[in-house]
């Protein structure tokens, strides 16, 4: 099959979870024997190569900020693909879905996967939220088929829209756990740390983490490892939350590679605050690397987790301030939840069990069967 990815910032992935689960649903395509195009914003591939890992990158003009980004870039990729000759264009997450039923009109099947309800995002405005619910509709009608990466997701989706909605989940490319080598040049050891990744995002609850921290009674430091894209316009968040922070708190930046993976590997434990998301990359990465994890206790985090970490009440720093003390105190309760999810997770969200899965989707748009 020859398939476009569009609706990402590009490959190979940096920051963002959606580019990495796409960069795992790509390069798993290609070795299976399909030609996989993915759409590029021109300033997160500043080398511009024209392919990687055997996926063919495609640049179209877009405008580098937080309103028009999404939009432009979008509707230059997808006005590209119009004219080449693709089995399937699958649009990922929900802004470019408004522009779902242009293939269609030229003979490509479309499908839309929805990475999380952008609505319920806080970073944008009222009105832009208001729009994000509305781009919904042409996701759920406008499309061949709509799917989402979260059983919660699914639920709201048919209820509301009353639509056949598939459960093609979040993946990624699980790694190995790796001894404390590079996290020493940063002054830290294994289990002597609670670890934080994400972008830093009001979505993402970074907030009640940092207040909850500075009640914890621990010599263990916090680390946060994330930041904000280009163009968030959310520079001053980020000075309140840096303000937030005591003397423990590390702000490392984005963090990538081996350097990640040991940050994962070694920590006492993973939090995920979230306030709303669709399925956290960062969360299955943690199960996968054997930390302690605790989570907001939204229903997509809840999923996701099952009975292998800690959930606290969603934006009470007070209730994940008694948590961290209690597991800092009783570390055997950390031990006993270590590494138990680490096969189901990769039962459940492993790159060959979601690619099946999605080309079983691909081939029933295209009336293929196996």
């Amino acid at each position: 099959m020859k398939i476009a990815m569009i609706g990402i910032k590009g490959l190979p992935a940096t920051w963002g979870g959606m580019e990495r689960i796409v960069e795992a649903m790509s390069i798993e395509l290609v070795r299976r024997g399909h030609e996989v195009t993915v759409y590029c914003r021109p300033y997160y591939v500043p080398d511009r190569r024209s392919e990687y890992e055997g996926v063919r990158l495609v640049y179209t003009p877009t405008i580098n900020s937080k309103h028009l980004d999404v939009a432009v870039s979008s509707f230059t990729s997808i006005m590209h693909c119009l004219w080449r000759d693709y089995d399937i264009v699958h649009i990922h997450s929900i802004p470019p879905a408004i522009f779902a039923g242009l293939p269609r009109l030229f003979g490509k099947k479309t499908i839309v996967q929805v990475h999380g309800l952008i609505w319920t995002d806080v970073t944008w405005g009222p009105f832009i939220r208001l729009l994000m619910k509305a781009f919904e509709y042409p996701a759920a009608y406008w499309s061949n088929m709509l799917a989402t990466v979260s059983e919660p997701a699914v639920e709201y989706f048919r209820a509301r829209y009353g639509v056949d909605v598939k459960f093609i989940t979040s993946t990624t490319e699980f790694r190995e756990p790796r001894p404390p080598q590079k996290i020493k040049d940063l002054g830290l050891d294994k289990d002597g740390y609670i670890l934080f990744v994400a972008r830093l995002t009001p979505q993402k609850g970074l907030r009640y983490l940092l207040e909850a921290f500075r009640k914890v009674r621990t010599d263990k430091k916090l680390v946060i490892a994330g930041d904000v894209d280009p163009g968030d316009g959310l520079d001053d968040y980020v000075r309140e939350l840096k303000a937030l922070a005591d003397e423990r708190t590390m702000f490392l930046g984005w963090v990538y590679g081996d350097l990640l993976d040991e940050l994962y590997t070694n920590a006492f434990a993973f939090v995920l605050p979230s306030e709303t998301e669709g399925l956290s990359v960062s969360l299955l990465e943690a199960i996968n690397f054997g930390c302690g994890v605790i989570v907001s206790d939204i229903p997509e985090n809840l999923d996701a987790l099952q009975d292998y970490g800690f959930s606290f009440r969603n934006t009470d720093a007070d209730d994940l301030a008694a948590l961290l003390q209690r597991l800092v105190d009783h570390p055997e309760l950390v031990e006993e939840k270590r590494g138990r999810g680490r096969e189901y997770v990769r039962r459940r969200y492993g790159i060959g069990p979601v690619v099946d899965s999605l080309e079983e989707a691909y081939r029933e748009m295209l009336g293929r069967g196996k």
